[in-house]
Order: C-alpha cells, then structure tokens, then sequence
C-alpha cells in the first residue's frame, strides 16, 4: 500500500510537471484544470495592475503576435493613441481619414456614450442631469470649442471632473470619430441663418 502511494504521488508530479513549460511553444500545452487557463486576474470593480513600462501583453485580444493588430498592442503612434505630438503637445486636428462613414460612426458612439450626459446635441441637458446628477458642460460653449481635437480625445480618453474616462470601453478609432461628431454638433449649434447656402435657406425658414 505504502509502495502504491508513493508511486502515485510521483505519477501525479510527472503531470504536474510535464503541465508546466517554461517556454514559449505554438503547442498547445497539457493542463490538469483547462478551466483556469488564462485567466483574467480581475477583482470585483478594478483591474489588474498595469503592465511594466515598455513591454507588452501577451495573448490579448489584440495581441503583439497577430501583425494585423500589433500596431493596437504597442501603441507606438503617439499622434493616433494618445493625441499629442511628439514634444507632447496636444493635437490640432483628427488624424484620421474623416469622411461620412466616419462621421455617421462618431454620432453612432456619441449618441451611445455620451449623450446620456450631454444631450444629443451636445447642451448638456441629457437625462442623467435631469435626473440630479451635477451638470454637464455645454459642448457649443466658448470654452469647448476652443480646445483642441487633441485635448478633446484626451478629456474622453481619461474624464474630467465629474467624467469618467472612456479609453477602456471605447476603442481610439472610436474616440477620433467621436471628436469629428462634436465639431459638428459645435457648427450646426453655432450657425445662424446667414451661414446656410442661399440656395439651400428656403428649407430651413
């Protein structure tokens, strides 16, 4: 019987064992419990610990190991991901391609995302507010519309005040077509009747 648990035991630490590799390997390893296999370590409300400065996760959802989505894992591009330019400065304008598949995408995630604070067209007067929440800036205001695209994708990317940051839920492509959204809720709101189109004024009085 002793004999028998002995040799048990050392079955048992053989699977251990031959579980654990101390490499990376295209094969597919051996685990005992596949249910605990890359396992997110999130805790109720928060999240794990940011990675090193310098390295790079892997096996994310956009991982460095796909070359399709390894531009999403470094985010070397400091103008696209943080929006600022090198010496650190915010950006002037959106640096992507803005066309109207792009804008009709920012007014989709605008509408989704933030007009439950700012209203759909950007008053600040949405039904979060309404309900008591503390008040949300007009977008059209003075103030606003002289920040830079760069400075907007920053205050979404990380929140300000009473708001919170969005980089988690909203991917960047997202955030820039969010920013076009709201320059053109910022002239359609500051507009008067002497900027339509002569030709166009008849539909609008």
């Amino acid at each position: 019987m002793k004999r028998f648990s002995s040799l048990f035991c050392l079955f048992v630490l053989m699977l251990l064992v031959s579980g654990c590799r101390g490499e990376r390997s295209e094969k597919t390893p051996f685990h005992l419990n596949p249910n605990m296999d890359f396992q997110a370590k999130f805790k109720a409300q928060s999240f794990s610990q940011k990675p090193p400065e310098g390295t790079v996760q892997w096996g994310s959802e956009r991982s460095f190991s796909d070359s399709s989505t390894r531009a999403d894992a470094i985010k070397s591009d400091s103008v696209f991901y943080k929006g600022k330019n090198e010496d650190g400065t915010w950006v002037n304008k959106v640096p992507s391609e803005v066309d109207a598949a792009f804008l009709i995408r920012g007014e989709e995630r605008y509408n989704i995302y933030c007009a439950v604070c700012h209203d759909r067209t950007g008053s600040g007067k949405g039904l979060v507010i309404q309900r008591g929440f503390a008040p949300a800036p007009n977008l059209s205001e003075d103030r606003v519309v002289a920040l830079s695209d760069g400075e907007l994708f920053g205050v979404i990317s990380h929140g300000v005040r009473n708001m919170p940051a969005y980089r988690k839920q909203i991917p960047e492509e997202d955030r820039w077509a969010i920013v076009a959204h709201l320059r053109v809720l910022q002239k359609v709101t500051r507009s008067s009747i002497s900027d339509v189109p002569h030709y166009m004024k008849s539909e609008v009085q």
